[in-house]
């Protein structure tokens, strides 16, 4: 107990430790919503939107959550937000006891906490350079990403599928009590995470405008839009992993579908498939000096290969073993991919500017994650249950080449 409170003397242990255990129980919840929508209906269409309505409120709200991030103390925001959270997931546990969570409870709920995810994760991302000296943030953030891998695929998801085999309100009520604990670390941290100052004087305002001194939220927005479209390497990540992210959400939509029917495993082998595959994600967070000396473009580069062809292997097999080994291998590669491009973003991107290149960037990594998913629903359920991922792979290896060769100069 002594080293274990020793360990958490730094504020960024306190920091890891808080995002941990949001992302378990976010893990936790997210396993047991498809599982839970199954119960009651059988199509998979039905079952793929609890995953597209999750990521929905990054395509219609996620790119101006950046322009409140930046306006807003980060500490106070993700407090304000898990606490929201755990009272929405409290009331559907409630309707659960109650015999009264049908589709579209499940539906609104995801709706909601996903609202709240959306803004956590992008407050979440810019707090890391408050923390850890600039040399330090490919580590940081390789340790962040494995704590989020290992919280949302693997031991939430596998703690998700057997309690909610116990009994269908158990995860949802662990995931709010996580949520409690989280926010009690956030209270811990040093008052370092204000609004960075902004970099230009203020503008004389016109009639109708905000103030001298406070630009408007629009004027903020556009701003960051136009600063993130303007740099050539951070547009180009972003559209990919916008792809990446629609291509791996369609065939993730329908993997518990892909299990049970496909694969002829009982349903609690999802949950223990995701934590096989997460074991890559793991892995690839532990490499975070390697990530250092190989480069950003070579590591982008390398996680998106592996994607593509994981997808694809995932496809063409039936064995449950060989689709676990895909299956880690793409957490892996994913990991790697996003490792790199949060550590460029806060490297390149100014200070004042973060809040909303990351929304920007999570809009559309996760709004079309929302678009994939549905894709994926309809897909599976008109050609097959292994479309989704057959589909894909082509695609997202022509994103990589192309990608590659426009960036060729920076792998030299």
């Amino acid at each position: 107990m002594a080293t274990f409170a020793a360990g958490l003397r730094t504020p960024f242990a306190r920091y890891w430790l808080s995002g941990f255990l949001a992302d378990f129980g976010d893990g936790v919840r997210l396993a047991a919503f498809p599982l839970l929508a199954a119960q009651l209906t059988r199509s998979p269409a039905a079952v793929a939107a609890v995953t597209a309505v999750q990521g929905l409120p990054w395509l219609l709200l996620g790119a101006g959550l950046g322009v409140v991030v930046d306006r807003t103390d980060r500490r106070r925001l993700m407090v304000a937000v898990d606490v929201a959270r755990a009272a929405v997931i409290v009331a559907l546990a409630a309707a659960i006891l109650a015999h009264g969570a049908g589709l579209w409870l499940i539906y609104v709920t995801a709706f909601v906490t996903g609202v709240g995810s959306a803004l956590r994760d992008t407050a979440a991302a810019t707090c890391v350079p408050r923390l850890v000296q600039p040399e330090r943030l490919d580590q940081a953030n390789a340790r962040l990403i494995a704590g989020q891998i290992v919280g949302n695929e693997l031991a939430g998801p596998a703690a998700g599928g057997a309690l909610f085999g116990l009994a269908a309100v158990l995860p949802f009520a662990v995931n709010a009590g996580t949520l409690g604990i989280a926010v009690l670390l956030l209270l811990t941290l040093p008052g370092v995470f204000g609004p960075a100052p902004r970099e230009s004087a203020p503008r004389e305002s016109a009639p109708g405008e905000a103030a001298p001194g406070r630009s408007s939220m629009w004027h903020d927005f556009a701003e960051g839009l136009r600063w993130l479209w303007r740099d050539r390497a951070m547009r180009d990540v972003t559209l990919v992993a916008g792809l990446i992210s629609a291509l791996d959400a369609a065939w993730f939509a329908v993997l518990v579908l892909y299990v049970v029917r496909d694969l002829h495993q009982q349903p609690g082998a999802y949950g223990l498939l995701l934590a096989v595959g997460a074991l890559g994600g793991v892995a690839a967070g532990g490499l975070g000096a390697v990530l250092a000396r190989l480069g950003p473009w070579r590591s982008l580069l390398l996680g998106g290969a592996a994607m593509a062809a994981s997808q694809a292997g995932l496809g063409l097999t039936s064995n449950v073993i060989v689709a676990a080994v895909m299956l880690l291998i793409s957490s892996g590669a994913w990991a790697l991919f996003n490792i790199t491009a949060v550590t460029m973003r806060q490297r390149q991107v100014p200070a004042a500017l973060l809040g909303r290149v990351t929304s920007l960037f999570g809009t559309v990594a996760r709004g079309t994650e929302a678009l994939g998913a549905l894709a994926g629903g309809v897909l599976a359920a008109t050609a097959g249950i292994r479309a989704p991922m057959l589909v894909g792979a082509p695609p997202l290896a022509l994103a990589v080449a192309v990608l590659a060769w426009r960036h060729r100069a920076g792998r030299a």
